[in-house]
């Protein structure tokens, strides 16, 4: 039963390679010529392009004859042509040049004769075909090996491989070197202005034998083809065997393949015997084993690249056991590369090539570079490869593929809120990735990445995040969207969140509740009661005032400012019948309280005090007056800057410093206010004294953060090799 099955296998892929090779054979035959029809509507460029070709070809003859003609004048110095010969010689050309095309069309014409001689010689090529050689093998291998059945199978497999193999190969150095003839007729006026002077006739010259060569081959490769078509009509006909009784399949299929092992090498025998022959077909059929290996990857669905040499999702190990199943000569093939590096070397403006090199190389980054106008997508370790390497090593990523795959390579990118962003104008090179985010309002954001190996740590507000491949990297936005990526954390302040809090503020004091005030800003409450603002580095200049800069777990820098100092509770001073307070020095309950209080609250202050004054506790100011009638005023330090002149620092009982400045006392006259309006006697306005103090200075208060430029951002400084 399994003998059926594979004998059935057997037939069906033989049955499937004739009919290839038949329909390679009829489109290769009908096309053949010694024309250049086949030339020019395949490569229209090449016929648009001749005049331009004409036109160089004019401008270098002009410059041979000049600097001939300048060599000329040194006289015996130098050996030169005679400038009346080399004008002759430059009008001939020059004339040539303008007919080198229909120059070229007669040599053509000559080798035409020979061609289509042999092209119609004894068999008409549209009667050629392979159908039936996979039967006359079979019934050949069948009374050679009558037993063995499987190894006959085997061996047919192996036979029509080699045969369509080395066929198919012939074909492709047939078209080559048609299209080499093409080359050399719409680029022969290049070849004329060489023949102006001695000292360059010899590069015409050696133009004139290729172009004689190559028209011999393009006959001889008719007489091959025609050679090898007659072969296997003998073959079919007669199973191989001679008139003589010898012979069979096993010598036919010997001396074929020589054949066509000869018709492929025929260009080194007549370089060998002197004729100037370009050497072409050296790997072509590799090539094309690539574009199957390609076009294999894009049958299986790879949207991603790598998926196209192997897949990304197997990982390089998978697709290298894939190449070792695969057999032969690609066994090892992609061992040598990682996936997905075609795809790379294709879009790399710049740098060394990751993949494999040479044609294979070749195919694959064209067959890359189709992938990556497909859809495609690179692999982290396709764009660490560049984003990790030096500058003047790497080269760029850029373009819709570096847009596409730049989310793969940071994942952070694709969370949150810059997950709904989308990133253009990318551009990846060594140790620097810029990109352009949009999120969903329009609002944009240019965002700078910088790897932290190769800069130093940016004075400017960043994050600190991690690529796919490991490596860290200083991320840093501006513009009006750049708070997706300094994002408010959304604490409540809630005492569940503590843990949260410490796992992202490390450095803030055990215990530290946050609660987000708006964006950018963030209101702290300590465990020791206090309560602070806390300012994103990002949107917000750091401030003059005291403060702390908490680093985030993120690398982003928070500032947060030192609490206003917490001062008890005063009671208010009972005003007298005129309105204002009671005289000081004199003492009551309230006033002992006050003083009492006072002293425990400010422990290093060690004057007298008659009263004290809270009113302006809040903003941070507090009063006390002296028997004498002097004063005392207190600034929190926390809201207010170092005052001018005299002044002492005094640290209350919880810590927090204070500005002390000290008065003399004085005495103001106020107006008298009845249900909140003046009292005038008449025209004049009553009055009455008042003692007070005056100060000589009085300090400022700090101004909060200043709100920070969207386009405030300098790049970090390279670190010294």
């Amino acid at each position: 039963m399994l003998d059926w099955i594979f004998e059935g296998i057997v037939n069906w892929v033989a049955s499937i390679m004739t009919q290839i090779m038949d329909a390679i054979s009829g489109v290769f035959l009908g096309a053949l010529g010694t024309d250049m029809t086949a030339m020019e509507e395949y490569f229209p460029f090449a016929v648009s392009a001749y005049v331009i070709i004409q036109y160089t070809a004019w401008a270098l003859l002009f410059l041979i004859v000049v600097w001939q003609t300048f060599r000329a004048f040194s006289g015996p110095l130098a050996e030169t042509e005679n400038p009346l010969a080399l004008l002759a010689r430059s009008a001939i050309f020059a004339v040539l040049i303008g007919y080198a095309k229909p120059v070229f069309n007669i040599a053509l014409d000559i080798a035409r004769a020979p061609y289509t001689a042999l092209m119609d010689s004894t068999l008409d090529p549209g009667d050629f075909t392979f159908a039936g050689i996979e039967q006359a093998l079979t019934n050949g291998l069948a009374t050679l090996i009558s037993m063995a059945t499987v190894v006959g199978l085997i061996l047919l497999i192996i036979l029509m491989i080699a045969l369509a193999w080395n066929y198919f190969k012939l074909l492709l150095e047939t078209v080559e070197r048609y299209v080499l003839v093409g080359v050399l007729c719409y680029t022969s006026p290049l070849a004329y202005a060489m023949g102006v002077s001695k000292a360059t006739s010899r590069v015409f010259q050696s133009w004139c034998r290729m172009v004689g060569s190559q028209l011999l081959l393009l006959v001889l490769n008719v007489w091959f083809l025609r050679a090898f078509n007659s072969s296997v009509g003998q073959f079919i006909a007669n199973g191989g065997a001679l008139t003589s009784g010898k012979g069979n399949i096993f010598l036919w299929i010997f001396c074929a393949l020589a054949l066509l092992k000869i018709a492929q090498r025929c260009d080194s025998y007549l370089a060998a015997m002197g004729l100037s022959v370009a050497q072409t077909g050296s790997s072509m059929g590799v090539e094309m084993l690539m574009a199957a290996r390609a076009l294999t990857g894009f049958s299986k669905g790879g949207g991603n690249a790598a998926s196209v040499f192997g897949g990304a999702s197997k990982g390089t190990a998978g697709a290298a056991s894939a190449g070792a199943a695969a057999g032969g000569r690609f066994s090892g093939f992609v061992n040598r590369i990682k996936p997905n590096s075609f795809v790379r070397d294709a879009v790399v403006d710049g740098g060394s090539r990751m993949g494999a090199g040479g044609s294979v190389g070749f195919v694959g980054r064209v067959f890359g570079g189709m992938a990556a106008r497909n859809g495609a997508t690179l692999t982290p370790n396709s764009i660490s490869s560049v984003a990790t390497r030096l500058p003047n090593i790497s080269g760029t990523i850029g373009g819709d593929i570096a847009d596409r795959s730049l989310t793969g390579y940071m994942p952070q990118l694709a969370s949150g809120a810059m997950g709904n962003m989308t990133y253009s104008n990318t551009q990846i090179t060594g140790g620097h990735i810029s990109t352009t985010a949009t999120g969903p309002d329009g609002r944009q954001a240019q965002v700078e990445l910088y790897n932290t190996a190769q800069h130093d740590k940016p004075m400017t507000p960043h994050t600190v995040v991690q690529a796919a491949d490991g490596s860290q990297w200083y991320q840093v936005a501006s513009g009006d969207g750049m708070g997706a990526f300094y994002s408010t954390p959304a604490f409540t302040g809630d005492l569940s969140e503590a843990a949260q809090v410490k796992g992202m503020f490390p450095n803030a004091p055990e215990g530290t509740l946050l609660r987000q005030v708006d964006e950018g800003t963030m209101e702290a409450s300590y465990p020791d009661g206090g309560n602070s603002l806390w300012y994103n580095s990002a949107f917000y200049q750091e401030p003059d005032a005291p403060h702390e800069t908490i680093q985030g777990a993120d690398g982003l820098a928070w500032y947060a400012m030192t609490p206003a100092a917490s001062v008890p509770h005063f009671e208010s001073v009972p005003a007298d019948a005129g309105g204002h307070s009671s005289t000081p020095g004199v003492f009551g309950p309230v006033a002992e309280y006050n003083q009492a209080l006072f002293g425990q609250f400010m422990p290093g202050f060690d004057q007298p005090v008659v009263s004290v004054d809270g009113s302006r506790a809040s903003d941070g100011i507090l009063e006390v007056r002296h028997e004498d009638g002097s004063g005392t005023a207190f600034y929190d330090q926390a809201v207010y800057q170092a005052p001018r002149g005299d002044y002492h620092v005094y640290e209350d009982s919880r810590g927090s410093q204070w500005y002390a400045i000290s008065g003399t006392p004085a005495v103001e006259r106020r107006p008298v206010y009845e249900d909140g309006q003046p009292v005038y006697d008449g025209d004049k306005l009553q009055t009455f004294n008042v003692e007070t103090v005056r100060y000589k200075t009085t300090p400022t208060r700090h101004s909060g953060p200043q709100k920070r430029s969207a386009g405030d951002r300098k790049p970090p400084n390279r670190k010294k090799p």
